[in-house]
């Protein structure tokens, strides 16, 4: 009973586990609304049926990976069937494509370009380009999200995906990365949570054969195993360039390995204190770093036979000694310095007084936020006291250190014969007596120099003030420099008395710590960053040969054939530098040697020497820099400045001086008994360099590396970010993607054959037919489809790549587990439970219902799993209470939903599992089926779906409420189908809207409901631009309404009715945009009454055609005119010009009368003008016919001819003018009448006054003629003169008034002389008529047939057929309101 108990209890609980997952899994409920969705249609469309399951894997940080539950078949790929649509979105090809911020960015090819050998991608956020195919790295859109911990577990070793994998991890707080056995460490800029005590328990208290997360511990961690176990010496080598944590990743070190190893005499507490001193004295602000180490430091820790600290000893490289005179812009020098002068210890008055003042070589930037160097000289002066620095030293350390800033406070300025002098001797003299020499020594040493020369003796030389401030840099330079090599050798010395009776001997097994410099690429590169790349080339070799060495060497003893590994060899590079007697080092010393020697000699030397060299590189346009090849790219050096800095020397009597000081600490850093060889005080600081470097890398060759790449993310010093140039940019010049690419290309999984196949076997179900070990391997590769290429098996290994180290991983996980659960179940069915006593019963349950569960969820259904099923349920049924029995009989016969669920509830509290519970949970199945589907069913209200819920309900007779509901909504839902496809198809708009408006009453929101509302709101939209464009009569919302209407297929009758209008308007504005650039009469006032007649207001050419319309008809035939001119219509600006002077003359005719001519002369001095005759007779008829011959001009014009022979040919002009005018009338007789015509119109052409005296005469004879009949011979000839020449333009509106008199317009239709009068006033006069012979006159009516078209003078009339076809506004003339009517047009004002 107590073991049932305990059974229904973990039954309950299980229960309750599987419920809290089901809520934890619950996802928003959508429908699948496809065909063919499968029997249980209702379900949640994210639970589709799949044989496809997701699981977590142990390795790779705990990535997904999908199993077939069916095949067994594993994969790291999502299968579509598990895909959301978004993921399904995202599939198709991806690639890597340069990008300026971020390196690479993924992009999806989405087609061809164009361009050849390009393709257009789309960026991730939206973004499309168009790139060179062969600019572009293929990506697996997969890996985007393995962000692994190890890079060689990346499917792709491509530079990309490393960079983004690094980003990700970054971007997660997780600075640390492994590359095999390499660690990359990226600058976080903040303190994060990873050295915590905690943290450093995990990492020291872990268990054996544990894989931990990558931490800086790690490496500790296997350095220290590697001492203790193995017994050989480590090395942990840190580079990185400035800023990148290199110095904090050598404390984390030192701290891991002195809380894992302890120490004799606590001395990883001193370890760890010479910190402080090295940093203070060796550490510097930069632009890049506000801790940077300006020196290169290999610290070796010592231990003994029980794996304890009992010593170390540190070597320094390289120091930055240029920095003490002359720190970079916005740089600071060494902490020490800022450290004294705000933090001066108490007991050293003298120089705090001193260190207060404002210092020359501190100039620049002082405070820095970072840094509280009153803290820090604190710490110092700690770590001074804990290893063993006396009073005496510390007070003379910092006395040497205020002698130099007091140096730096000389001023030299040009004495006599140019020789240095002291502006100032105070600073001096505080320097001599801080450091113990005599005041006038140190300015002789400092401000002369002694010329040794053999068989002379001693010259002194004066330095001139630039050499003595020179003098002055280089003895502060030189005496720092030796400062801190004693410091270090002090440490060491501290180091060496605390490990007491233990001694370093050369069975000392040792951890090496290199803190060094980091490749360097600046703008501008001097000797200094030869001297770093130099190095870091040499740990380059390092680090190629003994990866190569180790993975060759592995694999010649396994006897297996590989690729070989490509790696780039810097030999030559490291030839190109140090090779005598032509590499760049030994070139600069010699150039030390010889005399006058100069930077521009040595690199013209070097030039001639190397120029064959292909990692050389001259470069032609900076005569003062020559380039390197090196492994991380080319650099070019300035050597301006070279042969100084390598000199690295004082001059004989500063180092006499000096070793005449009585200063302790001065005394042991250049003693007197200790002579300086003429040699060694040459030595330059290439050959000091090298010699520390072959030392270095003879150290590192003896023991087993370990690598930390120190990265820094952005030039900012911002916490957390991280700039893809910036690291791609590192992780090419430190090599990393080389590493990567070196470990993916070799083996990195390796196991023995015995390890191995008791690892895989299970991968073959342990059935492998074959008698060897390695047979045996072969099996397992075979059957798991490994590739050839990715294993090999050796001797006494079996090694593989990352691919197949995968597939056998997931292929044994998922074994592993069937077969845990397949050997369970056998086990458990094979146990008779009634046979066990009631102690271990209660166990035997509670595993059999464990077992079965977990079969249910792999979908085991082995004989074992069936039989084991059985047995749990017919343990429950025996136990089962009867009432309860009678409470699940009852709900299933009532097919009660709640008493099931009731009855069914106590049967799973209890734990029953029986026949009846599966009956009834099979009914209530049903039931809670049909309910979903019903639910769902009207919630989506798809017709096919509540068919089928009724259809589910009538089975087994179902009838509720909701199956009700459901049948009303079935017929509701039919109605309104009904009633949208009737819409819908015939597309009324009144329909539509009863349609949308029934489907919302009834709540129906099916796809054809929405595709009816969008069309309704469609034809909605399209009836209100159609009405609001007939009521504006506006062109283009007609035009868009009608479009709107013609695209969804609205064709009721308001459409056509807007589709008519719509051609009337578009044909008005038409005719409205011709008439306003042409001005056709007849056109502009028929496009006018057709817009009023439509109350179309129209743009501003409507209003300027109304305008011309309405207003004075004088303007618009004016308008007229002026468009016929400028649309070069000669013909009707004459018929517009002849109107015009009608309105004009109707008007004003009396006003010119030809009496009115203000040019005639006064009728009296006219006549007598003759001296015989009546004066009186002729006055009066001076206007009228005359028979006589005109004996004078009727007008001044001619009087007004200044030249008199002109004046008198003119008016004989005018008289012989008159006199053919009576001669043609036939009042006189003459035999030459074409002659006197020809006469006459060639005097008409010449002369203005000729062409108005001749009008007048025209006048004066047809006025009061007494022989009438003989007048009409005139006309002929003033025709003739109207078609050839115009009157003077004063005299133009009189002649045109003669010419409306009665008497002359009796003629008009025949002779057309206002059309010849305008013509000729529009052309001007005709001076082609002198072609015309002069026997042609002899009959002028002939010449008037072929120069008169009478047809251009007429008026047009464009109702008539003859000007149809030029009226293209006809048309319009129909009205369109009054079908078949003419339309009312405006007429032009009678005269």
């Amino acid at each position: 009973r107590r073991s049932f108990e305990q059974y229904k209890k973990d039954e309950k609980a299980a229960t309750e586990r599987r419920q809290r997952k089901s809520k934890a899994d619950a996802v928003a409920f959508e429908v699948d609304t496809s065909k063919g969705s499968g029997v249980r249609w209702w379900e949640k469309k994210e639970e589709p049926k799949t044989v496809w399951r997701a699981c977590i894997s142990n390795i790779n940080d705990g990535m997904e990976y999908y199993v077939n539950t069916e095949t067994g078949k594993t994969t790291w790929e999502k299968p579509e069937e598990l895909m959301t649509e978004e993921e399904l979105n995202q599939t198709g090809d991806w690639v890597w494509v340069q990008d300026k911020k971020e390196c690479y960015a993924p992009a999806k090819v989405i087609g061809k370009s164009k361009k050849k050998n390009c393709q257009i991608v789309q960026l991730e956020n939206g973004d499309r380009r168009t790139v060179d195919k062969a600019k572009t790295t293929p990506l697996m859109r997969s890996s985007l999200k393995r962000v692994v911990s190890d890079l060689t577990l990346l499917d792709n070793m491509s530079s990309p995906l490393i960079l983004h994998c690094l980003r990700k991890r970054f971007e997660a707080d997780k600075i640390y990365t492994n590359v095999g056995t390499i660690l990359i460490s990226v600058n976080p800029y903040q303190r994060l949570p990873l050295y915590t005590e905690s943290v450093q328990r995990k990492y020291a208290e872990r268990k054996l054969g544990a894989e931990l997360p990558p931490h800086v511990y790690n490496i500790a961690h296997n350095a220290y195993l590697g001492v203790t176990s193995f017994l050989k010496n480590q090395s942990i080598i840190i580079s990185g360039e400035s800023g990148a944590g290199k110095t904090e990743a050598t404390k984390q070190a030192l701290q891991y390995l002195a809380r894992i190893a302890g120490s004799v005499s606590d001395i990883e507490k001193k370890v760890l204190q010479a910190n402080p001193i090295l940093e203070a004295f060796g550490n510097a602000k930069t632009i890049r770093n506000d801790n940077s180490s300006r020196f290169g430091k290999y610290l070796e820790i010592f231990f003994d036979s029980k794996g304890r600290i009992f010593g170390s000893a540190t070597e320094n490289y390289l120091l930055e000694k240029v920095r003490v005179v002359q720190p970079a812009p916005s740089e600071r020098n060494f902490h020490i310095f800022y450290q004294l002068t705000k933090a001066c210890p108490s007991n050293t008055t003298k120089i705090k007084s001193w260190a207060a003042l404002d210092n020359a070589y501190l100039r620049g930037i002082t405070d820095v936020p970072t840094i509280d160097d009153a803290r820090e000289m604190k710490d110092l002066l700690t770590a001074f006291r804990d290893l063993g620095f006396s009073e005496t030293e510390q007070s003379d350390i910092f006395s040497l250190c205020a002698a130099i800033l007091a140096l730096g406070n000389c001023v030299f300025q040009s004495g006599r014969r140019d020789a240095a002098v002291l502006k100032d001797p105070k600073p001096l003299n505080y320097v001599a007596g801080l450091i113990g020499v005599d005041v006038k020594a140190l300015q002789k040493a400092i401000t002369t120099r002694e010329l040794r020369i053999p068989g002379q003796g001693v010259t002194l030389v004066n330095l001139s003030a630039g050499d003595a401030s020179d003098s002055r840099h280089a003895l502060c330079k030189f005496v720092y420099g030796r400062l801190f090599d004693w410091l270090v050798m002090r440490v060491n010395q501290s180091m060496a008395e605390s490990s007491g009776s233990a001694k370093r001997t050369k069975s000392t097994l040792t951890i090496g710590i290199l803190d060094i410099f980091g490749f360097e690429i600046f703008e501008h590169n001097s000797f200094e960053q030869l001297c770093i790349n130099f190095t870091n080339e040499e740990l380059q070799q390092h680090f190629n040969q003994n990866t190569f060495k180790l993975e060759q060497k592995m694999y010649q003893s396994e006897g297996i054939q590989f690729d070989t590994i490509d790696f780039i060899d810097n030999q030559p590079m490291l030839d190109l530098i140090t090779k005598k007697p032509h590499g760049v080092l030994p070139l600069l010393d010699e150039e030390l040697r010889v005399p006058q020697g100069s930077d521009k000699k040595f690199l013209s030397k070097l030039v001639s020497k190397q120029k064959s060299n292909r990692v050389f590189k001259r470069i032609m346009k900076k005569p003062s820099h020559f380039g390197i090849m090196h492994y991380a790219g080319q650099v070019q050096y300035d050597t301006t400045g070279f042969l100084e800095k390598n000199r690295d020397s004082l001059t004989e009597d500063i180092v006499e001086m000096l070793q005449g000081s009585n200063m302790k600490l001065l005394k042991t850093l250049y003693p007197k008994d200790r002579a300086v060889s003429a040699k060694e005080r040459k030595s330059s600081l290439g050959s000091q360099f090298q010699k520390q470097l072959v030392r270095l890398m003879r150290n590192l060759n003896q023991t087993q590396p370990h690598y930390i790449r120190c990265i820094k993310p952005n030039n900012e010093k911002a916490s957390m970010k991280f700039v893809s140039k910036n690291c791609y940019e590192q992780l090419l010049y430190s090599g990393v993607f080389e590493a990567v690419a070196i470990r993916k290309k070799g083996f990195p999984f390796r196991l023995s054959h015995e390890e191995f196949v008791k690892r895989y076997s299970i991968c073959n179900d342990g059935k492998i037919l074959s008698s060897s070990t390695k047979g045996k391997c072969e099996v397992i590769l075979r059957n798991m489809d490994c590739k050839k290429s990715n294993t090999r098996i050796g001797r006494t290994r079996v090694l593989y790549r990352a691919e197949e180290h995968k597939k056998l991983e997931l292929k044994r996980s998922i074994r592993v587990k069937n077969k845990e659960i397949s050997e369970n179940l056998e086990r458990l069915s094979q146990i008779d439970a009634n046979s066990l006593p009631e102690s271990k019963r209660e166990a035997f349950f509670i595993d059999l219902a464990e077992a079965v569960r977990d079969a249910d969820i792999f979908r085991v259904n082995t004989p074992q799993a069936n039989k084991a099923r059985r047995m749990l349920e017919a343990f429950v049924e025996a136990r089962m209470d009867p009432q309860t029995k009678r409470k699940l009989q009852k709900a299933y016969d009532s097919q009660d939903m709640k008493a099931l669920r009731e009855a069914l509830k106590i049967c799973e509290k209890e734990g029953y599992r029986t026949q009846l519970t599966r009956k009834c949970k099979e009914l209530l199945t049903k039931i809670e089926d049909a309910e979903a589907a019903l639910e769902v069913a009207m919630e989506s209200k798809n017709l096919e779906f509540l068919r089928k819920a009724l259809e589910m309900c009538k089975d087994f007779n179902y009838t509720r409420p909701s199956q009700q509901k459901a049948q009303k909504m079935l017929k509701n839902i039919e109605k309104a189908q009904l009633g949208i496809s009737r819409a819908v198809k015939k597309v009324k708009r009144k329909w539509l809207n009863q349609a949308v408006a029934f489907c919302e009453s009834i709540e129906y929101d099916g796809a054809d409901y929405r595709e009816c509302k969008v069309l309704a709101t469609k034809v909605n939209r399209c009836h209100q631009m159609l009405t609001i464009g007939r009521n504006e009569r506006s062109e283009a919302k007609l035009k868009k309404g009608v479009r709107a209407c013609q695209k969804i297929g609205y064709k009721e009758k308001i459409v056509n009715q807007c589709e008519i209008l719509l051609y009337r308007v578009t044909r008005i504005n038409q005719e409205a945009t011709h008439a306003y650039a042409r001005c056709i009469e007849d056109q502009v006032r028929t496009v006018v009454a057709a817009a009023d007649e439509l109350k179309m207001v129209g743009d501003q050419k409507f209003q300027k055609l109304r305008k011309w319309v309405n207003g004075s008809y004088d303007s618009f035939l004016g308008a007229q005119y002026k468009h016929a001119l400028k649309n070069g219509d000669k013909e009707r600006a004459v018929q517009v010009m002849i109107r015009k002077k009608d309105l004009l003359i109707s008007k004003h005719g009396e006003d010119y009368s030809l009496k009115r001519y203000p040019r005639l002369k006064q009728p009296m001095t006219w006549a007598k003008e003759k001296w015989w005759g009546s004066s009186e007779r002729r006055a009066k008829n001076m206007l009228k016919f005359q028979w006589e011959s005109l004996h004078s001009p009727v007008t001044t014009h001619v009087d007004e001819v200044h030249d008199e022979q002109m004046r008198a040919s003119i008016k004989r002009q005018v008289t012989a003018a008159f006199e053919t005018i009576q001669k043609y009338m036939g009042q006189r007789n003459t035999s030459r009448m074409p002659q006197r015509i020809r006469e006459l119109l060639w005097d008409a052409l010449s002369s203005e006054q000729v062409r108005t005296e001749a009008y007048i005469g025209f006048i004066k004879q047809t006025t009061d003629n007494p022989e009438p009949e003989k007048i009409d011979r005139i006309w002929e000839l003033l025709s003739l003169c109207l078609s050839i020449f115009p009157p003077g333009k004063e005299f133009e509106n009189y002649l045109e008034a003669w010419l409306r008199k009665p008497n002359v317009r009796t003629f008009e239709s025949k002779y057309h002389f206002r059309g010849l009068l305008r013509q000729s006033v529009l052309n001007g006069p005709d001076e082609n008529i002198k072609t015309i012979q002069q026997d042609e006159y002899k009959d002028v009516s002939n010449v008037l047939s072929y120069r008169v078209n009478p047809k251009k003078f007429a008026w047009p009339d464009y109702t008539s057929k003859k000007y149809l076809n030029k009226a293209s506004w006809a048309d319009l003339k129909k009205s369109f309101v009054r079908k078949g009517m003419p339309l009312k047009i405006s007429k032009p004002p009678k005269f």
